[in-house]
C-alpha cells in the first residue's frame, strides 16, 4: 500500500492533494495542485522498489532543482518504513523552512491513509 501511495495519482491524492495529474512513469511530471497555494510539478526521475526519486520543475522560489527521495524500507512486525529527504537546497532559509513543515504534516497523512485506507489528503 505504501508504494501505491508514493507512485500512482490515486495514492497521491489519498494523502497530498486531491488535485494530482500524471501517470507514475519514470521520466513524466506529477503536477500538483493546491487551492491558494503554489504548484509543483516532480519530474519522476527513479522508481525501485525500495526507493523513489523526483526532481522538482515547477515550484515557488528556488525549490525547482530540489529532489525528494523517498526511501521504503520494510521494519519489523509487518510494517515499513519511510524516509523522505528532500534536498538540494541552495540555503536553509525560506522556502527550506516552509517545506521542512509541510513534509512533517505530508508524511503523517500518509502514514494515516496507508493504515487505514480512507482518503485525507493535506491539501483538498
Amino acid at each position: 500500500m505504501v508504494r501505491k501511495a508514493l507512485s500512482t495519482a490515486d495514492g497521491l491524492r489519498g494523502w497530498n492533494t486531491s488535485h494530482v495529474e500524471g501517470s507514475g512513469e519514470v521520466g513524466t511530471l506529477w503536477n500538483l495542485k493546491y487551492s491558494g497555494r503554489p504548484e509543483f510539478s516532480w519530474r519522476i526521475d527513479r522508481d525501485d522498489p525500495e526507493e523513489l526519486l523526483w526532481t522538482c520543475a515547477k515550484g515557488p522560489g528556488d525549490s525547482v532543482g530540489t529532489t525528494a527521495a523517498f526511501s521504503i524500507v520494510p521494519a519489523p512486525p509487518g510494517r515499513t518504513r519511510v524516509r523522505v529527504t528532500h534536498g538540494g537546497w541552495p540555503h536553509d532559509e525560506a522556502n527550506f523552512i516552509k517545506c521542512n513543515t509541510i513534509w512533517g504534516a505530508l508524511m503523517d497523512h500518509l502514514r494515516a491513509y496507508v493504515e487505514s485506507g480512507l482518503s485525507d489528503p493535506v491539501f483538498s
